[in-house]
This record gives C-alpha cells, structure tokens and sequence, in this order.
C-alpha cells in the first residue's frame, strides 16, 4: 500500500509546462539529434558527479534512484547506465514520449540498463515511503511559486526516500547577482519560461531543513558559465567561435577549480542534498 498523503487532482506547475511542450523537439534537448553514446558522456557531467560528490553514493545495482519530475530524462537514463535502479516521473505525458524516445537511444548502446518512466504527481508520489536511496531532480521545484505545493514537494520526495538516503535538488540560481542581465540579453533557459520563485543557496537550504533533512551540502553548478562571454549570445553567429568559447569553458572548469563557497555564490544553478534521518 502506498504511504502517500491526499492527491491532488493536478499540478498548476505541470499544467503550465503544458505550453511549453510543442511539437517534436524542445529548445534544450532534440532525442532525433542524441546519439547512443551521450548518456555515458553525461555520467560524466558536473550536474551528476556534483550529486555523487556531496552524496557519497557509488552506483550499483543495490542503489535505488528516483527522479521526481524527469523531464526529457537525461539524468535518470545516466545514473541507470552508471547501474542504478532507476525510477522516473513526469507529470506530462508529452514529456514522457521524449524520455522514451531517449530511453531507446540508451539502450543501444547498453540493453541492459534499469529504467522505467511512469506518469506521476510530484505532490502526491504514488511510491511506498522509505523506498530510494536518492530522490533527485533538477530545474523543477524553483517553478512552484506556491509556498504551500512547494513545501508539499519536498516532503514528498523526503517521504520516498530511505531512512539515511539522500534527497538533491538541483535549481536554476535565479537569486544570482547577474540573474536580471542574463534575461535582458535574451540568455536561452531564462527567457520565455513559465514564473520562478527567486532561489538564493540559503533559502534553498531553508526548504531541505523544512522537510526534516539533515547534514545539508550546498554547491554550485556551472559558476565560469556566469561570465559575460558565454551568456551574450553574439558568439553564436559564427561556428569556429562559439567551438571556441566552449573549449575555453572547459578549460576553466578543469583547469581552475574554485572553492565550494565560489561555486555556490556564482553557479549559474545551485545544489543541495540533505539527508534523511
């Protein structure tokens, strides 16, 4: 029997990501142009060694993964090709229809893997409580802009998880300094979307502690990206030049690593995973 509290009959959040969902491609993510081998590349991506860093989890077979709000389900395919057991939702069936059409691109490239995509309700998960040993998503909650369904989300997903597992949230860092600049310049991701609440690395804490966890680490995803020259889209005109800015980027990254405090402040989406007790 699922342990879960009363359902409600919709999500204001997953009904406006409705009219966001047109058509076969999405901005971020074309499942025509992925190919087999880009979710054993993505296991290697600062948003997954990030989780895996502040979790000290070690995939396997014997670690159970959820990701509550999927998406295209690019993290979820990754940590199964890493061998976790993995379990994805999303509240839009459209969405779920990329997810799967990149669910058969991963499974070229590894038949193997452990993954099923399932349509759910982010405040009303249909799991028995204490099931996961991570229960992760990122870019969702910051669009709960309802304090109340948004405090609902987190216990819900604190719910689902095992009794000392984990629960990350991943967020746009939409209380950043250059926040307001990266919409003026048109910065794909932070124009056109559906409202955000404005997320700081201390009110993101705020939420975790609420729904009882503990032993909160906060990071920061992407901090060199915050610079000017990889957000103002004039370099995009020209190939040999945006190849170029990529290439300095991850120079940075790799070359110049930058304290957790650095990150957190400057990161471009912000980290947090707390345990429950």
């Amino acid at each position: 029997m699922v342990d879960s509290i009363s359902k409600p009959i919709s999500s204001q959040v997953g009904e406006s990501w409705k009219e966001y969902l047109h058509g076969d491609t999405l901005s971020w993510c074309d499942p025509r142009t992925i190919q087999p081998h880009a979710f054993a590349q993505h296991t290697h991506s600062e948003w997954i060694q990030r989780i895996l860093a502040n979790t000290g989890i070690t995939p396997s077979h014997q670690v159970r993964v959820l990701e509550a709000g999927c998406g295209t389900g690019m993290f979820g395919l990754s940590f199964a090709t890493l061998g976790c057991v993995v379990e994805a939702f999303d509240y839009n069936e459209e969405m779920l229809r990329f997810a799967r059409l990149l669910e058969a691109k991963a499974r070229q490239a590894q038949p193997e893997i452990r993954v099923q995509f399932t349509q759910d309700n982010l405040l009303a998960i249909h799991r028995d409580s204490n099931n996961y040993d991570l229960v992760f998503n990122q870019a969702v909650l910051e669009y709960f802009t309802d304090d109340a369904e948004r405090r609902r989300a987190f216990s819900e997903m604190a719910r689902v998880t095992r009794v000392g597992g984990w629960v990350v949230v991943i967020v746009q860092h939409t209380g950043h300094p250059f926040r307001n600049w990266w919409r003026r310049f048109g910065w794909a991701g932070y124009i056109n979307q559906p409202a955000t609440i404005e997320y700081t690395p201390q009110r993101l804490e705020s939420d975790l502690r609420a729904a009882g966890l503990t032993d909160i680490r906060l990071d920061g995803i992407g901090p060199w990206k915050a610079l000017p020259i990889f957000w103002i889209p004039w370099y995009k005109r020209w190939h040999w030049v945006e190849t170029g800015i990529y290439i300095l980027g991850q120079m940075l990254k790799r070359g110049i690593p930058l304290p957790r405090c650095v990150r957190c402040w400057m990161g471009v989406q912000i980290l947090a995973a707390g345990r429950k007790p």
